[in-house]
């Protein structure tokens, strides 16, 4: 089962990122993800002004698991959408991960930079057909 929680204990967030091969940063928030109680990943992300910043969304280093990334990715998005905050970016590392940054709901803004209003994204109901 894939369970992602908040990382509260700084020296706890420093370890699991270097784990994850990230730099490590106090002023950050965390989630970490984990299946079957293993640790599979780690997010940092945060709050700036008016927008929020998805800084650092990794593997641990020797793992490969893109749902992770992208249950992490969709969580730190929504915690910032829950502190009033619709108006987020992706800075955290994206050669070869257009894909999933995609799926995670960010597009290129014209600025060329990974955007997404969360404006009633986690608030609408599921509109999938079938």
């Amino acid at each position: 089962m894939l369970e992602v929680y908040p990382i509260q204990d700084k020296n706890e967030q420093k370890v699991l990122c270097e784990k994850a091969g990230i730099v490590y940063d106090a002023d950050k928030l965390a989630y970490k993800g984990i299946v079957g109680g293993e640790l599979i990943g780690v997010a940092q992300f945060g709050i700036k002004g008016k927008c929020g910043y998805i800084y650092d969304l990794e593997n641990i280093k020797g793992i490969d698991n893109e749902e992770v990334l992208f249950v992490m990715g969709r969580a730190a998005l929504n915690f910032i959408d829950l502190c009033g905050i619709t108006d987020n970016y992706f800075e955290a590392r994206t050669e070869g991960r257009e894909a999933l940054i995609s799926r995670i709901g960010f597009k290129r803004d014209e600025k060329g930079k990974w955007h997404m209003d969360t404006k009633g994204f986690f608030t609408e109901p599921c509109k999938c057909e079938g």
